[in-house]
This record gives C-alpha cells, structure tokens and sequence, in this order.
C-alpha cells in the first residue's frame, strides 16, 4: 500500500470499504487503521464528497488512488486531521485535481501546507502529470494562502471560485 510520510504527517489512500466506514461509521474507520478516536465527524458535504469518491473508487478499483480520499493522520497522536481527494486519473494534457479539508480543530497548524507539498511532490513524479489542479471559492482566505505556500499559482476564475495550478 501507498502511504506519504511528511515530518508530522502519514498520508494514506483510502479503500472503498474504508470510505463507507469514513462516511458511515469513523469510529469503525478509526478502529480498522489504528487510529486514536477524534469524535470528529465529517460536515454533510464532506459526506457528500466521500460518496462522490466512492462511486468513482467501484466504478475503477484498480486505480482507486486516483479516484479516493488519502486520508491525512498526525503522527504525534495517531489521529485523522484531514483529507486530499484526488478527482481522476490525469487528463491529457497532464493535469490532475485534487481537493482537501482539514477538520476544524486542526486548523492553523500548516497541516494541509505540508500534506499538499507531499502530494504533489508524489504526484508530478507520476507519469504523464505535469500539473496539480485545486479550485477555491473565492472567498476561503484560508485556502487561498494554503496554495500560494505550496507553490500555487492562480490561473482562471469563475463568477464564484479561483483555479490553481502547482507545477
């Protein structure tokens, strides 16, 4: 299995199972990896969001960290911090999309800065990725300044959300 070791953080990719169990149940979840229970659950649309990820993750299993949400857990208590959703296989011209969420109660400790700088280091050393790709509404500040840390550069916008692209 593929796992991404920052300083502070273990980066995981969750199976299909393991996402119902994310969606349903986290106790269960926390208990299948081993994880210390944060009473955390996820907002209804980050609910939604799993579900979108786990019918991708059926339709193509076998290529199911391109589809599903690696789970973000701190070392140092063992505990789920957040998530990158990776949306897709790259597309021609080598782009591929993620999104993330860090749970409230770990905001503001550059957790999602160090696992987005994992991500893409592991992810423009896939083949045929020359970029990452991440959308924000436009008015996540907080989202705004965790891209420009990973390098991100702005390159489009609609009437409600800013484009990003790491190189």
């Amino acid at each position: 299995m593929i796992e991404l070791i920052t300083e502070r953080l273990r980066i995981t990719p969750l199976s299909s199972e393991h996402l119902k169990s994310l969606i349903f149940n986290p106790k269960k979840l926390e208990q299948e990896l081993s994880l210390r229970g944060s009473g955390k659950l996820l907002s209804p649309d980050l609910k939604y969001a799993m579900e979108i990820r786990r019918s991708k993750v059926l339709e193509d299993e076998g290529n199911y960290i391109w589809y599903t949400n690696w789970l973000i857990i701190l070392k140092d208590g063992n505990c789920h911090v957040g998530g990158i959703m990776v949306k897709g296989l790259p597309n021609k011209d080598g782009e591929v999309i993620i999104g993330y969420y860090t749970l409230s109660a770990y905001q503001g400790n550059g957790y999602m800065t160090e696992a987005i700088n994992a991500m893409k280091k592991w992810l423009l050393e896939q083949p045929n990725i020359s970029f990452v790709i991440a959308d924000t509404d436009k008015d996540n500040i907080p989202s705004h300044r965790v891209l420009e840390k990973t390098g991100a550069e702005m390159y489009k916008e609609t009437d409600s959300l800013y484009f990003w692209r790491i190189s």
